[in-house]
């Protein structure tokens, strides 16, 4: 049985320990309540100019009820390059055996380097070694950078529902679409 704190933060562990990108090393950590709020202005940092393009300017109020709701340091996992914070990992099972990848953010300092492709590539072989059914995620229309990501990486939409589309990668074997 997959069981997205303990076995993903342990496969992920070990695979972030042989993977260097010159001339950086990148490991997981736990997240803790110390994290919330440069969680906040991660996601800021990072989806700022998406949020604005989907739902108009940034209402701080509603941004911070939303990452209220959502922060949860038992789920998540900071992303760490050398001893720099430089994004966040948020992967769960949902209850008919997919992983839903709720969020990879990175800061735009640590974007462009192969990091979000890197966990990506991880989050899905995860899933294949946990034999799960399939690996999800929404993105933002409007993000076109990371549309244009999901699709280099073999992501196709399985539907549509403005402003976001439900994506999966056509799968390695052992994996069902």
């Amino acid at each position: 049985m997959w069981q997205p704190r303990l076995q993903r933060w342990g496969i992920l562990a070990c695979w972030f320990e042989t993977v260097t990108m010159d001339p950086v090393n990148i490991t997981l950590r736990p997240a803790v309540e110390s994290d919330d709020e440069f969680l906040y202005s991660l996601h800021r940092a990072a989806l700022g100019n998406v949020v604005e393009a989907t739902w108009g300017p940034w209402d701080d109020t509603t941004q911070r009820g939303f990452h209220d709701d959502w922060f949860d340091p038992h789920r998540l996992l900071v992303v760490m390059v050398d001893d720099d914070v430089a994004g966040v990992v948020d992967a769960q099972l949902s209850s008919d055996a997919t992983s839903y990848i709720s969020r990879i953010e990175i800061l735009p300092a640590f974007q462009g380097r192969g990091l979000g492709t890197h966990l990506r590539h991880q989050l899905i072989e995860d899933a294949r070694e946990a034999d799960l059914s399939a690996v999800e995620l929404d993105v933002l229309q409007a993000d076109r950078g990371a549309r244009h990501l999901y699709v280099r990486l073999g992501f196709r939409v399985v539907r549509g529902e403005a402003p976001k589309q439900r994506i999966r990668p056509d799968l390695p074997a052992g994996l069902s679409t």
